[in-house]
């Protein structure tokens, strides 16, 4: 996915449409690492999408639970 994108939501009854604007990263506390973990469960990365029919319009989603309908140009 690239910012500009149309995607639809996979898990949307009605076919929610939004636009995805990048990812996002969110740090796990320290206190719940351990030092066995990797540095890719150290955080958790995610589609920040922005959604024009919702009162809240921006959010994030799980990457796969968004497919890409229209490429942005």
């Amino acid at each position: 996915m690239k910012p500009g994108d149309l995607v639809r939501n996979k898990k949307s009854e009605s076919g929610e449409l939004g636009i995805f604007m990048g990812m996002r990263t969110f740090k796990h506390h320290p206190s719940v690492i351990r030092p066995e973990d990797s540095e890719e469960d150290k955080h958790y990365s995610c589609a920040e999408i922005y959604w024009p029919r919702r009162l809240n319009a921006f959010s994030t989603i799980q990457t796969n639970l968004v497919e890409v309908i229209s490429e942005a140009g």
